[in-house]
């Protein structure tokens, strides 16, 4: 009996010892489960936050690198070249005549001044405005161009005789009259000091001496030759 009784008692010892080695076995195996589970998720979380991170910083690379190429495009050049002043007639409004230098167009005297008010014209036995100053000359003597400039017209007048028209810029336009012959036609440029015809009479004013009839318009307006060149009677 007392044998049965130990068999017996083996046997439970047995089979409580195999089903403690199979919960061991079973709670390993969920440990190890569970384990690898918890964190394949973390490792695709961590792969896929780092690629997106990647992609967005490359498109923010990119995106600066356009804006800057725009920037550079839209910015324009700048340089340390000076702006080379355009030919007399070629200026601006901006353009003042009266800081350039002139030439005489004939001799230095003069034999009538400047007048905008009335005076008495021997030829013509009237009073009438004198916009203009006359240049004491002989017959056949060289007119030249007081500055750089662009011929605009060339006629004759039966007042002033043979005329050139010049625009010499800054809305400066000088009247050459009481030519015998013009050497010069429209369109032309001429540079200071160019012959631009030869001297002959001015009809409206034959009683005086011989002389070169010069008017100046600024913007149209008649001035005084002599302010506009900066001389002096």
């Amino acid at each position: 009996m007392s044998v049965n009784n130990n068999s017996k008692k083996d046997n439970k010892n047995i089979k409580a010892l195999f089903s403690v080695v199979c919960l061991c076995i079973i709670a390993l195996g969920l440990i190890v489960y569970f384990s690898t589970n918890t964190k394949k998720p973390s490792t695709v979380n961590e792969a896929t936050t780092l690629e997106v991170t990647t992609e967005v910083q490359r498109a923010v690379t990119v995106t600066e690198r356009a804006t800057e190429r725009e920037t550079t495009k839209a910015t324009p050049k700048t340089t340390n070249q000076k702006t080379t002043e355009p030919a007399t007639m070629e200026q601006g409004e901006n353009n003042t005549p009266y800081k350039s230098y002139y030439k005489y167009p004939l001799s230095e005297a003069v034999v009538n001044g400047y007048s905008e008010e009335l005076v008495f014209d021997k030829t013509m036995g009237d009073y009438r405005a004198h916009p203009a100053v006359d240049f004491k000359g002989k017959e056949g003597d060289s007119v030249t161009a007081i500055n750089d400039g662009l011929v605009v017209a060339v006629y004759k007048d039966s007042l002033y005789g043979q005329v050139v028209e010049i625009d010499h810029g800054g809305k400066l336009v000088a009247k050459y009259c009481g030519l015998k012959s013009a050497s010069v036609k429209k369109g032309s440029y001429v540079d200071m000091g160019n012959k631009i015809g030869t001297l002959g009479s001015v009809p409206a004013e034959s009683e005086s001496e011989s002389h070169l009839h010069f008017e100046t318009l600024l913007d149209g307006k008649p001035v005084n030759p002599l302010d506009v060149m900066s001389k002096t009677e």
